[in-house]
């Protein structure tokens, strides 16, 4: 049967890696992630801050009064004025985050970049299974490999079958 309809899609040629906008963090050391929770801790605490603060520039309920020394503007403008101020530099941060996100795609477009784990080598396989490393690479030609095994795990014996020509 076809593999592509069995929901396994074929292969054909190098596959493109496409990086996602978030990165994983289990690969960064614990260090670096503890600093950027705290770092995003921090700033979140910041924008909250400077949310009461701009709720108490509009409307000044009693809570606000506690936590800031706010008072309600003077005039309209003011609060208008102060709110162009805002979207302007929120505009321009997403806009800084957006550029780093498309340059970073580009940037690691392309193949996968992260390290792949090393590849055993025949001594540790052949330790593995219990049998000799000489017998790998005529394992690795077969057309046919059928390994038998015991209750155990272990390796009983091998049938291999005519070798790939190439």
């Amino acid at each position: 049967m076809d593999q592509s309809r069995q929901g396994v899609p074929l292969m054909h040629g190098p596959v493109r890696f496409v990086p996602p906008l978030i990165l994983d963090a289990a690969s960064r050391p614990r260090a670096a992630r503890w600093r950027d929770a705290v770092l995003t801790l921090l700033l979140w605490a910041g924008w909250c801050y400077l949310l009461a603060a701009a709720v108490g520039a509009l409307w000044v309920p009693p809570f606000v009064q506690r936590l800031l020394p706010v008072a309600p503007p003077a005039h309209p403008w003011d609060v208008v004025h102060v709110a162009v101020l805002c979207v302007a530099i929120a505009t321009f941060i997403c806009t800084l985050m957006l550029l780093r996100v498309i340059v970073e795609r580009r940037r690691y477009a392309g193949e996968d970049r992260r390290r792949a784990f090393p590849r055993p080598d025949d001594a540790a396989i052949a330790e593995d299974f219990g049998v000799a490393a000489a017998a790998l690479p005529g394992w690795r030609s077969a057309r046919r490999l059928a390994i038998h095994h015991d209750a155990a795990g272990q390796v009983i014996r091998m049938e291999t079958g005519e070798p790939v020509r190439r």
